[in-house]
């Protein structure tokens, strides 16, 4: 099984990124919406929705979201997040290489880096062509992605976080041009590991490829607090194109 599908479906994924909160989901939302001319009625995609914390701060705007992801568990999640928040949202239990709709979107999300867990180019980048055949002609995409350039200079090897009985240590490395985590989570004397692989693409792939699917790059921010991107201390890659 890909590492995303059994690591996606755990019950420790949410505790790992805790710290990934719907403060920070609204605050990168709120740049989104001042970053594109979007209409009141705009169909929004997120693709790669886990626990919906992005499409939910759509949604209480008023958009139309419909939201996809491969895993029952955040899929399930995010509902109950949904309904918990009284907003309305299609949720889509599906890989989104597989995701099929007769629907064009206003505004296509790809955010938290969810692009570059397959070992080809090719499927990688397939995941942005999917985001230009669902977009209408005019239309967004938001593609958040970590930078490379500052990754490589600010790698944490090891970090290690013990709370509520549960101690989580997370070993980064760079191989092979990926950065590669492996999860270790001990709770109740049992013991569970997992791991991330995701290809790291430098700044120069990740906008021409976006190029050549037929996007218009618009811009590009380094953080969700809306500061200018720079190659060697922006600690995201968050780009703006139009199709």
């Amino acid at each position: 099984m890909p590492w995303y599908k059994e690591w996606f479906n755990s019950e420790n994924y949410l505790k790992v990124y805790s710290h990934r909160n719907d403060a920070e989901a609204e605050r990168l939302v709120n740049l989104i919406e001042k970053n594109v001319k979007l209409k009141n009625d705009a169909l929004v995609l997120d693709m790669a929705c886990g626990a919906g914390r992005h499409a939910i701060a759509f949604a209480k705007k008023g958009f139309n979201v419909t939201a996809v992801d491969l895993s029952e568990r955040l899929i399930s999640e995010a509902k109950r997040n949904a309904i918990a928040a009284k907003v309305n949202i299609d949720f889509i239990l599906s890989d989104i290489l597989d995701f099929e709709t007769d629907k064009h979107f206003g505004l296509v999300l790809n955010l938290f880096t969810s692009i570059g867990y397959f070992d080809k180019d090719e499927e990688n980048f397939a995941v942005i062509r999917k985001g230009y055949e669902v977009s209408e002609k005019g239309g967004f995409i938001v593609l958040d992605y970590f930078n490379k350039e500052f990754l490589l200079e600010n790698l944490v090897p090891t970090s290690v976080i013990s709370e509520n009985g549960i101690r989580i240590t997370q070993n980064r490395s760079i191989i092979n041009n990926r950065v590669v985590k492996k999860i270790t989570i001990e709770k109740d004397n049992s013991i569970e590991q997992f791991y991330e692989s995701v290809r790291l693409y430098s700044y120069d792939e990740m906008k021409s490829i976006l190029t050549k699917t037929g996007f218009v790059v618009l811009k590009e921010l380094g953080d969700f607090y809306g500061s200018d991107y720079k190659r060697k201390t922006s600690p995201r890659l968050i780009f703006f194109a139009e199709k």
